[in-house]
C-alpha cells in the first residue's frame, strides 16, 4: 500500500491468482488509486514460472525501481519444488536467487534502485549453511531447514551488495518479526484452543509486520545504504557467516550448480566439494 501510495506502479507477483486479484481489489479500495496496482503470475518453486515471469515483466517495463523479496514458506513436512529441490530451500532462497538474477538488468536501467530480502532471526538458530540439508531427504529437518534457508537468503544478501557495489543498486535484508500470517500453519500446536488468542496480542499485525520492509524500501535515509540487515527499522546483530566472502562465494557456486541441473542429486554437492578454488 505504502510503495503505490510512494507513486510507485505495484506489481504483486502472486503464485494464486485469485487471491491475489483480491488484493489488489483491496488495495485500490484502501488508497484510492485505480491504476497503481497489478497483477503477475509467479511461482517462485518453478523455474519456468519465473522465466515466465521475467519475460513478461520485460515485454511490458523498461526498468525496476524496487524489487521487495518477501515470499515464503516455513516447516512444512519434507517436498519438493517442480524442479527436484527440498521445497524450502528452494522456493525461499533459490527462487529469490533466481528472480534477482534475471532483473538486475531491469534495475540497473533505474539508474538507482533498491532489492529488500526478507531473511529472519531463525538464521541464527543455525551455526552454518550444511548442504546436504538441502540435498540429502534423511538429513531433512523442517525448522533446520527453514533456517538454512533464512541464513543463505541473509549470506546472499550481503554476496550480492558486494557484487552491485556501485552499480547504483543497494540491497538490505530485514527480520519482519513475528507476524500474523498463514506462514505458520504448520506448526500444530498454534492451532490449540487459546494459542490464537495468544498470538494475536503476542505477535504483529501484517501492517506492523511491514513497516520494516518499507522502511527499506522507500525511507531517504537509506538511500545509498547497502549490505544492512535490520529488524524494526533499526540496524541488527547479523550472523557472522553472512560477512564472509569465502561462504557466500560457495553459497552462489553452488545455487548456480543447482540451478543448471534442475537437480538435488549427490552429485551437485559432490561437484561443489570437489572444486579447490572455494575454500571449506
Amino acid at each position: 500500500m505504502a510503495i503505490g501510495r510512494a507513486g510507485y506502479t505495484t506489481i504483486l507477483a502472486c503464485r494464486d491468482l485469485k487471491r491475489g486479484q483480491n488484493a489488489v481489489h483491496q488495495l485500490e479500495k484502501a488508497t484510492g488509486l485505480q491504476d497503481s496496482f497489478k497483477l503477475m503470475e509467479l511461482d517462485l518453486a518453478s523455474f519456468l514460472s519465473i522465466d515466465r515471469f521475467v519475460t513478461e515483466f520485460k515485454q511490458h517495463h523498461k526498468q525496476l525501481n524496487l524489487l521487495v523479496c518477501n515470499a515464503g514458506m516455513a516447516f512444512n513436512h519434507y517436498d519438493t519444488t517442480y524442479d527436484g529441490l527440498e521445497s524450502q530451500f528452494g522456493t525461499n532462497f533459490v527462487g529469490h536467487y533466481m528472480l534477482i538474477d534475471r532483473l538486475v538488468d531491469t534495475m540497473k536501467m533505474a539508474g538507482s534502485a533498491r532489492i529488500t530480502i526478507a531473511s529472519s532471526i531463525a538464521a541464527c538458530m543455525i551455526r552454518n549453511i550444511d548442504y546436504t540439508r538441502v540435498t540429502d531427504v534423511w538429513r531433512f529437518n523442517r525448522l533446520i531447514n527453514y533456517s538454512t534457508s533464512k541464513l543463505a537468503l541473509l549470506v546472499y544478501s550481503h554476496a550480492l551488495a558486494r557484487k552491485l557495489d556501485g552499480s547504483g543498486i543497494t540491497v538490505n535484508a530485514f527480520h519482519p518479526g513475528l507476524v500474523i500470517t498463514g506462514l505458520y500453519r504448520n506448526i500444530s500446536f498454534l492451532s490449540l484452543p487459546g494459542i490464537h488468542d495468544l498470538t494475536s496480542w503476542m505477535w504483529l499485525n501484517q501492517r506492523a509486520g511491514s513497516v520494516t520492509s518499507v522502511y527499506l524500501a522507500l525511507s531517504p535515509e537509506l538511500e545509498g545504504k547497502t549490505g544492512g540487515y535490520y529488524a524494526r527499522e533499526q540496524p541488527a546483530a547479523i550472523h557472522p557467516d553472512a560477512m564472509n566472502v569465502e561462504v557466500q562465494d560457495r553459497l552462489c557456486k553452488f545455487t548456480d550448480i543447482l540451478i543448471v541441473t534442475n537437480t538435488h542429486a549427490p552429485n551437485v554437492l559432490d561437484s561443489i566439494n570437489a572444486s579447490n578454488s572455494v575454500a571449506e
